[in-house]
């Protein structure tokens, strides 16, 4: 191993919900933790098959506002919190971590079943998996029997040399492909996939960026595996169903190519292709956790990101290091237990209420909470306001969580609608209300159910212990979500009784 040269001071402006000391220290049972495990050849050092600079991303990011706890886990004896380790209901469970990063080498042998198990046990707990490894069978231990997520990623996948591998090495400055080129301040642009309308199109959470909108590059390297979307989702056993009878399918949230000459050790491409970069799956749809793959650990080892004796690095290019940093902490942000999320949607919306312009707004919310058009107008403002710390997905799973708080069906309509078109016509005839001017009431009432519980001049910590602290709170918003939308309901009854008259006349 080439000994680590210093990594640049890198002048980033990282967006942070600016969640004061007290409100976190009041809502300490939401602090997401996280595990990161890995074996073979790869370590949590700073040498070029180290993790350190993904690790110190991962404790310096901000999860829905709270810093997140890290513990490392090393299958053999590499320095980490936890060496030698295996799998147990007393080292991996649902009270003890939200999310597990695996991170695989070893390609030979299998996980005992006995572990396989706990790990089993944790994603059906709701907890949250990410898996990765590198070319042909690296990873495969650890990984390759783990259900659902088997079937993500080729585990027997290309080889390293021949001229059936995966390689996203831009050939730099040069024109000339070699193996360096992976530690170079170039990296691979990779395809994200997008859904929803014309209005309201987005890329998959795991790359979208708070202010830079899309993430759409990745370290590069020259032996890849791929993500992948099974093509038999039959067994109900590892493949759930939704509330509505449906199969949760997983997705590839990105495409890359693989294209280029050869060099020493390695076969020209004969054929580019595109292929899975990164897959996700929503457990949540199916009461389950979610899971993310990668098409390989290179894209998060210092090799690939940090300057070295190996090269530069992605760290010399600021602005691709940025968004490859975002992507590391959405995968934690996107892989949280439900349960979580709900948790630590409490910091962020008291801090937000005491922001401009939400706390200018809040008396007179106060004085007229009937006034749905006041409603309507903080909603806005909550909305507005949150669009500056974080990504359009956060803001979409926070507000559908408000809605499931006040109806099931009403979660599932919403979310069921939200990527259709708009068509007034339709929406009157089946008595609804536009996605916006419902996600405007919710936040809305959740501003006024929490400056009535919690006011601004008041002993934030006493409030909140005489709330009920965040179950409390909860039965709150979900009483006056209740009146939002009786209150919402009437207003547009008289407005289609209105135009009924219009039409009537004209």
């Amino acid at each position: 191993m080439n000994d680590l040269i210093a990594k640049p001071k890198l002048d980033i402006p990282r967006v942070r919900f600016p969640i004061d000391d007290l409100v976190i220290s009041l809502f300490k049972e939401c602090t997401p933790r996280i595990l990161v495990v890995t074996d073979g050849s790869l370590s949590f050092g700073a040498s070029n098959f180290g993790l350190s600079d993904f690790i110190n991303t991962l404790k310096t990011s901000t999860i829905h506002g709270m810093t997140p706890i890290v513990k490392t886990a090393h299958r053999g004896g590499s320095a980490a919190d936890h060496t030698n380790f295996t799998f147990s209901s007393s080292t991996l469970s649902i009270s003890k971590y939200d999310v597990v990063f695996l991170f695989g080498f070893n390609g030979g042998g299998s996980l005992p079943a006995a572990e396989v198990s706990v790990i089993t046990k944790f994603m059906n707990d709701g907890g949250g998996v990410f898996a990765t490894g590198d070319h042909a069978t690296l990873g495969k231990q650890l990984c390759g029997d783990i259900p659902r997520v088997r079937g993500m990623r080729r585990w027997n996948g290309p080889t390293a040399s021949g001229v059936d591998r995966i390689s996203t090495n831009d050939p730099g400055t040069n024109n000339e492909f070699t193996f360096g080129d992976q530690s170079d301040v170039i990296p691979q642009k990779i395809y994200p996939a997008y859904s929803g309308t014309m209005a309201n199109n987005a890329p998959h959470y795991l790359l979208q960026h708070p202010t830079k909108k899309i993430i759409e590059v990745l370290p590069d390297h020259p032996h890849e595996s791929e993500c992948l979307v099974p093509n038999n989702l039959s067994d109900a056993s590892e493949w759930p169903k939704d509330s509505g009878g449906n199969t949760v399918s997983p997705e590839l949230a990105a495409l890359s190519m693989s294209y280029g000459g050869g060099f020493t050790g390695k076969q020209p491409i004969s054929e580019p292709r595109s292929f899975g970069a990164i897959g996700a799956y929503d457990g949540h749809k199916a009461s389950v956790g979610r899971i993310s793959t990668d098409a390989t650990w290179h894209h998060f080892i210092n090799i690939n990101i940090i300057a070295s004796a190996a090269g530069p690095g992605l760290a010399g290019n600021p602005d691709a290091y940025d968004r490859v940093s975002t992507y590391f902490e959405n995968i934690a942000r996107w892989l949280m237990p439900k349960k979580v999320r709900k948790c630590l949607r409490w910091p962020i919306i008291i801090k937000a209420k005491e922001l401009y312009p939400i706390a200018e707004f809040i008396p007179q919310l106060l004085d007229n909470p009937e006034d749905i058009d006041t409603l309507l107008e903080v909603g806005r403002e909550m909305q507005n306001t949150l669009a500056r710390f974080i990504t359009p997905g956060e803001r979409q799973e926070l507000v559908e969580d408000l809605f499931e708080l006040h109806n099931e069906n009403l979660a599932i309509h919403v979310k069921s609608q939200r990527n259709k078109p708009a068509n007034l016509e339709e929406l009157i005839g089946q008595k609804m209300a536009p996605i916006d001017m419902l996600e405007q009431a919710a936040w809305g009432a959740v501003v006024l159910a929490a400056a009535t519980a919690l006011p601004a001049d008041g002993d934030l910590e006493a409030n909140l212990k005489s709330a009920g602290n965040i179950d409390g709170l909860d039965k709150q918003v979900k009483t006056t979500l209740k009146q939002t939308f009786k209150n919402l309901s009437d207003e547009l009854r008289k407005g289609r009784n209105q135009l009924d008259l219009l039409l009537e006349y004209c």
